[in-house]
Formats: C-alpha cells, structure tokens, sequence
C-alpha cells in the first residue's frame, strides 16, 4: 500500500522525485550498446528538422505561438475560439464521374448520407478551356452549358451545403452560368487560381497579364452576385503529390499567396478583400505529428502574410482546405488506404482544418464506387460523433512536439519563402524549372528511402500480400462522353439565336470581362467559346511539377509479375536454403522473404538442411528458379562456395542469392556463384528489379 496521504490538497508533483534527463539519456545509451544516440533515437525528419525522441518544456520557452488564445491572431489554435464544438468542419469528398447525371446521382446519395460539403470538380477538357476531345470526363465532369450545371446540382438544397467548384481556366464561365441557372446557392467556393493550373498542367489558356486583370474584375463580380463564395485560390496541394515536404507545401502557399496579392493590388483590389476572399488548399502527408502541426503553422504563416501586407485581423483568418494526398496511395493492398485515410484525417482535425476531403481508397483505380465513397465519408463521420475529438478547443494544444514542430515549420517555411522572393517569385521558378527540379529531389529522397525499406509503406515493400485481389479498375469511356458533349453541343447551337452569341463574343473579345461573359452565357455561348474568346489564342506556358504517387515502382514489379504470371502460368519460384538450425536461419529467410513478396515471386520455405550439398540438390531437383541461402556469418565461408558451386554446375541459370553481407569475403562468393545478395543496405528495388531480369520475367 502507499504511504503517500489522499487529501483534497495532493500536491502530485511534490509525490515523485524531480526527472533527470541526464540519467535518462546514460540508461538509454546503455541499451544502444554504444551506437551512436543522435543516429539511432533522433529521427532526421523529411524536412530536415532533428525529432528529440522526449522533449520537455524548455523547448516552448521563448515561443510566441506557443501562448495563444484560440480565435485571437495569430490564429494558431484556431480560428474560432470554441473550436469544432459549435462550427465542425466541411465534411467533403470528390465525385469525379465523368456525366452530370452520373454526378448528380451520387451526391444526392452521398448528402443524405452525412456529407455535407460537395466538391464538383470539372474534367481536364473543362478545366483547359478546350472543347470535348480524348480528355472528355477525363479527372471529373464534363460541363459545357448552363443545362450541364442545372443537371449536375438538382434534387439537392444546396443553401444547406456547402459547394466546391473547380472549374480551372472555366472559373469565370462556370461562375456565370451559376449565376444564370437561378440555382440558389449558399456558400463555397470557386476560385480562380492561374498559378495552381501552370504548376500542374504547364499551361494557362491566357496571357497572365491579361489573366490578372480578369481574375481581379472577378473576385469583385464573385462579391456582388455570389457573396458566399471564395473566389481566390492558393491551391498548393500538388506539393506533397509531388514528392514535397511540409515545408515546401507552406512555403510555396506563402509564395502563391504573394503572387496573387502583388498581382490583384496592382489591379485595384485591397488586400482585405482579396484576403476574405482566399481559400488555400493543402494535401495531407502520412507524418502524424508534422502534419498537425502543419496546419496549425500555416495559419500563423498566413496570418503574418496577410498583416506584412496591411490586412487587418479579419482578413488575417486563414480558410484552409485539406485533402489527403495521392502520393501515399497504393495500388498494393489497396485497403490499406483505408487506414493512411483515417490516419491523414485525424491528423487534419487536430490540425484544425476548415474544409476536409478523403479520397476514397480505390482511387489509384479510377471512378470509386459506392462502396469506397461510404467508407471514405463515414472516417470523417466517426471522427466527428465517436472519437469526441470536438470536445476540446485546440486538442493538440500544449503538446511540446506539436508547439516545438510548429514554430520550426514557421521558421522554416518563412525563410524558405523569402528565397522564392529572392529568386523572382513562383513564377519565375515554374518558368526556369527550378521549382520542378527541387521537388523532384525530394521525391527521389523519398524513394530512395523506400526502396531500402528505410520507410515502410504496408503492403507495398513490407508486408506484402501478392494474393489479395485488386479491386476493378474503372475509367471513363471518353470517347463516349466526347460523343455524347459533342451532340449535346449541336442541339445547343441548333437552338440558339447564332447572331446572339457571336455578337456577344465578339464584344467579350474587345473587353475581356465578367459582365462580357455573363452577356455570353446568357446568350448560349458554352464554356469552351468564352475561354477560347478571352484567351485571344495567347497560352502561358511553363514547367510544371511532376504529380504522381510514392509506390509506383514497387506497383511495375508487380505489374511485370502479373503479366509474366499470365503468360506462363505461374511466377518463378525462390526456394529458401535455409542452413543448420532453426535459430541459425529464421533471422535471415524472414528478411529475405518479406524481401522478396513485394516482386510477386512464390517462396518457398518449408524445408531446411544440415548439409550445402543437400539444399543444393533440393534447389536442383525443385527446379526453382532462385535460391537464397540463409546462415551465419561463421558458416557461410565453408557453406556458400560449396552451395553455389553446386547449383550453378547443375543449373547454370538458377540465380543464388545469399541472405547477408560479408565485405572480405564478397568476391570469393561471387566467383563461387552467388549472383546478388540481400542485406539491410540493399536497394530493394534494384535487387528485385534485377531478380525478375535473371528469372526471365519481361522488363
């Protein structure tokens, strides 16, 4: 029983005796045996900041965003000071189906179900400006006219949701047809944002002089005819798509921001009104602590931004937006992505996120299905009613790492910014590609890093399940939808008064403007016709980012298995030579074999021998077309020449592998026969790049 007196007065801290990091650190240093503390307990995080494995309150000591107020500049924590208790964020998803009508079907089914915020995303035709080709329904929805957006939001109030609409070089267009369709709507957003089109596709149907000048008379058009909407994009979540880290993905918000600012103040707009007016848009990593805080840090970042620049505290509120990243999706044990989604949003939620979308788990695989949409939607949903995550204002608040996180984000990011300034802004780097250069860096880092499984994406090179069944890949026909907007597009001009619309464009070619393509809509003038007539044949064009996701080289592997298997009927098999005693061997054939699983080879493993002539006659007599041998060090100088030699003059073409790395003895083997060797340093992609070559499975 304890001694220690339970009275209303329990001093808890006068009860134990003061810690001692010194002690801590000379009892943790004895269990690493003498490695090295910083390399083996501090984690070097993608963005190069050092991660204490235990921090104490020394390191919010002299922190300013440390000691905030929830609701109060710099927004930190928040800003709303009751947090999610009265005002929970936008629960979003993404209906990216190629038709209206197919669209439209799924949100009404999906906001009867507990979505509440509804992303309308337009296909590359739509948002390139160009008329229905091989692109049609190609990465959302193919609208052309104001019949097209009246089909894609009936049967649904939409002044009880919110609505998100990417529309791309179509944002004008589409804003005027909104208009002109009569649909009451609420609040959202539809933003233009030249930036984010040339930093994923490369190309802006317009000269961005003349670009700016629309986009600064339409914030203000937004504000008069659809005042609950957001009309200034700072779209940046290609970032993290594209192999960037937390520090890039704010730095580069904080230089999109800075772009627009310039531009539209030039152009007669104040920055509160551009500010009140922004909706940033960042995806979230797979880094719990980093994205929290990330998300914290961008509203300080912001908030700073916007009061460099004169803003007042109102305009200082950052309305953020996150969406969980691609880049961390798999086409390997694809239900995975259901847990990296659930991770990603809880991350998000702490993060204090205004807008959260998760994309469905198939979506490496094209349209999702009903299925895939209801789990990705009900992951926000048991985080908004189970978790009792908005009870607490701020839950992550007052977490040391968290707070500690933050501010090196903050400082990170805001120097990193001041470097794009300095080099010429954002679109000086999309221009040179520089920007394209740096963030391929990082992905090959992270690549790199996958590959010698120093990262781990389940199912994907460690613990893998080559038997799980994939589910259906599922495009749209663009073809067919081309077909069917085409037809639509003939019965559209048959109807309308031809003299109208070409008057109509012909005064928006002379005066690009809102009300010039307000007069167009109206007129019949499809989306396609307004951007052709404002961009005056003129495209801005740069290098853009590459976008993809982490796992595609582990997913050719598999691919190039599949289609051997397919051709062949079956996959080569490695058969383990696993030596002496169990305890002598396991260590190694587990590594090995998880080693192998993520190329799709049959392992077997069910045997082990007392002698290398006896596991080299069962390789010879299996027929398998690889065997790694599996010892110790102090037997496999007697045991691996003997092996190799043996299988190799009985089958010259059945690759030896061993499991291990001995420097001094690396060329004796690999004259003995050993063809590659597996080891913690080794590149798993190469090795089982090359294995696949070796078994004859087609590069």
């Amino acid at each position: 029983m304890s001694n220690i007196p339970l009275s209303p007065d329990l001093n808890i801290q006068s009860c134990f005796d003061k810690p001692d990091p010194a002690e801590w650190l000379k009892l943790t240093e004895a269990v690493l045996n003498g490695a090295p503390f910083e390399k083996k307990v501090v984690t070097q995080t993608l963005e190069g900041i050092a991660l204490q494995p235990i921090v104490d309150r020394s390191v919010v000591e002299g922190n300013p965003l440390a000691d905030t107020t929830p609701g109060l500049f710099p927004y930190v924590r928040g800003t709303h000071s009751a947090g999610f208790r009265t005002r929970p964020w936008e629960i979003c998803q993404a209906l990216p189906y190629p038709t209206a009508s197919e669209f439209n079907e799924a949100m009404v089914q999906d906001t009867a179900r507990g979505q509440n915020s509804v992303l309308l995303k337009l296909d590359e035709s739509g948002c390139t400006g160009t008329e229905p080709g091989e692109h049609a329904g190609q990465g959302g929805t193919h609208l052309q006219q104001v019949m097209d957006l009246v089909e894609a939001l009936r049967k649904v109030d939409l002044e009880d949701l919110t609505l998100h609409i990417e529309a791309g070089a179509s944002a004008p267009a589409v804003a005027a047809a909104l208009k002109q369709s009569g649909i009451v709507v609420g609040k959202g957003s539809l933003c233009m944002d030249p930036l984010a089109e040339l930093m994923v596709r490369g190309a802006f149907p317009m000269d961005l002089t003349n670009a700016w000048k629309l986009q600064a008379g339409f914030v203000g058009w937004m504000g008069d005819n659809l005042p609950g909407f957001r009309s200034v994009g700072v779209d940046v979540s290609a970032c993290v798509n594209a192999g960037g880290n937390a520090v890039t993905e704010l730095a580069l918000m904080l230089a999109s921001a800075a772009e627009s600012i310039r531009n539209l103040t030039e152009r007669g707009l104040d920055i509160d009104t551009i500010a009140q007016a922004a909706m940033v848009k960042l995806s979230i990593g797979s880094d719990t602590f980093m994205e929290i805080a990330k998300f914290r840090a961008a509203r300080a970042l912001w908030a700073k931004l916007v009061e460099s620049c004169g803003g007042n505290e109102e305009s200082a509120k950052l309305y953020q937006s996150a969406v969980t990243a691609s880049w961390h999706q798999t086409k390997l044990d694809p239900y995975v992505n259901l847990l990296r989604g659930t991770s990603q949003a809880f991350s998000a939620v702490l993060g204090g996120v205004d807008v959260l979308r998760v994309d469905p788990f198939d979506a490496p695989f094209g349209l999702p299905d009903t299925i895939s949409r209801r789990t990705a939607r009900n992951i926000q949903l048991v985080l908004l009613h189970e978790t009792h995550l908005t009870e607490v204002v701020d839950p992550a608040g007052g977490s040391w790492t968290v707070e500690n996180l933050t501010r090196e984000l903050c400082g990170r990011a805001w120097s990193q910014f001041q470097e794009i300034e300095k080099a010429g802004g954002l679109l000086v780097m999309l221009q040179d590609g520089s920007l394209r250069s740096q963030l391929r860096e990082q992905a090959d880092k992270q690549r790199s890093l996958l590959a010698q499984r120093r990262s781990i994406k389940v199912g994907t090179n460690q613990f893998s399940f080559p038997e799980e069944k994939k589910p259906a890949v599922r495009q749209p026909d663009t073809r067919a939808v081309a077909a069917d907007a085409w037809a639509s597009l003939s019965e559209l001009k048959s109807k309308r008064d031809a003299l109208a619309v070409d008057l109509a464009l012909e005064k928006l070619s002379k005066t690009v403007s809102m009300p010039g393509i307000e007069d167009a809509i109206a007129a019949g003038a499809c989306f396609s016709e307004v951007v052709s007539t404002c961009s005056h044949g003129q495209c801005t064009r740069v290098n853009p980012i590459e976008v993809g996701r982490l796992s595609t080289d582990y997913e050719s592997l598999r691919d190039r298995m599949e289609a051997h298997v397919a051709q062949h009927g079956k996959a080569p098999c490695v058969l383990m030579a696993q030596m002496g005693p169990i305890s002598q061997y396991k260590i190694r054939s587990d590594f090995s074999q998880e080693f192998l699983k993520p190329a799709g080879f049959v392992i077997d493993a069910e045997q082990s021998f007392a002698t290398a002539a006896e596991a080299a006659q069962a390789v010879i007599d299996a027929g398998a077309e690889a065997t790694v041998i599996c010892s110790t060090d102090a037997t496999y100088p007697d045991l691996v020449p003997e092996f190799a030699k043996a299988v190799k003059a009985a089958s010259p073409k059945t690759v030896v592998l061993m499991a291990g790395y001995m420097p001094d003895h690396l060329e004796a083997f690999k004259q003995a026969g050993v063809d590659d060797f597996i080891h913690l340093k080794a590149n798993n992609i190469h090795v089982l790049r090359d294995l696949q070559a070796m078994t004859g499975v087609a590069q």
